[in-house]
């Protein structure tokens, strides 16, 4: 065939072949088996930063902040406060929402009384020691109105919660003693016979030998025996019975409905 009769097209799939032929020779004489790294130039090498000189320690040890450690700066209280690691949640710390109820105070012994804000049973504390649901907190000053505790939020004073005088029962009417029972009146003495007119009473037989006393034997008073002398936990005992028996009547008291007005 003559050249001339060739398309394009044709003349682009034989260049295409003779380069894949050539890159076919050029890889089995051993093109691209290997690389070698070029000499060393040091003018094409990049300077290295120059080092300022060390300055002198500006800080100093660390036993010189041990005042920043007991008393930070950035709390309002001057104490540390607690802090929680990522992950939990602060909401998880127990809170310390009591009600100061009642305060024992004796010469060997100091227990104060508290009671849950919602309510609940009360918690006896001693001075010095903590509650069970809030052992983060301690009784350490006790008067005989308030409490103080000491937490992790610094010191928190309750104050003795007062009976206000709304609800409850009057107070009970203090007992007279029995009526003076009146003498019987004056009659006739067996023995004796009566008459009409100015006559008088006149005796029928023999008047009684023993004269009766005319005034009422004194009654005869009895000594209660003594009761023995109670130990300072029977008394402490005896005042919480007290205590917890009003707060009861005070919550039968206060949950029944008041009595409607009669309209008349």
């Amino acid at each position: 065939m003559r050249a001339e009769a060739f398309g394009p097209r044709t003349w682009l799939l034989f260049a295409l072949a003779g380069w894949a032929l050539l890159f076919a020779v050029l890889a089995l004489s051993g093109m691209g088996g290997h690389i070698s790294r070029l000499p060393d130039d040091p003018a094409r090498a990049a300077r290295l930063p120059t080092l300022r000189p060390a300055s002198p320690e500006r800080l100093g040890v660390l036993g010189k902040y041990s005042e920043l450690t007991a008393r930070p700066p950035f709390y309002d209280s001057r104490q540390p406060q607690p802090f929680f690691i990522s992950g939990e949640s602060e909401a998880q710390a127990p809170t310390f929402d009591f009600v100061l109820t009642s305060v024992l105070i004796t010469p060997a012994f100091r227990m104060a009384i508290v009671q849950p804000t919602q309510g609940g049973e009360g918690i006896r504390i001693r001075q010095g020691e903590a509650a069970s649901s809030a052992p983060q907190w301690t009784l350490v000053d006790l008067q005989p109105r308030s409490a103080v505790f000491e937490g992790p939020d610094g010191r928190r004073t309750l104050v003795l919660r007062v009976f206000n005088g709304s609800g409850g029962q009057p107070p009970t009417a203090v007992s007279q003693g029995p009526a003076p029972v009146a003498p019987p009146p004056a009659g006739p003495v067996p023995g004796q016979r009566v008459t009409g007119g100015n006559g008088g009473v006149r005796p029928t037989g023999s008047a009684p030998t023993a004269a009766t006393s005319t005034g009422p034997e004194p009654p005869t008073t009895t000594e209660a025996p003594e009761s023995p002398a109670m130990s300072t936990e029977e008394q402490m005992d005896a005042i919480r019975k007290r205590i917890e028996a009003r707060r009861a009547q005070m919550r039968q008291q206060q949950a029944q409905p008041p009595a409607p007005p009669n309209n008349q």
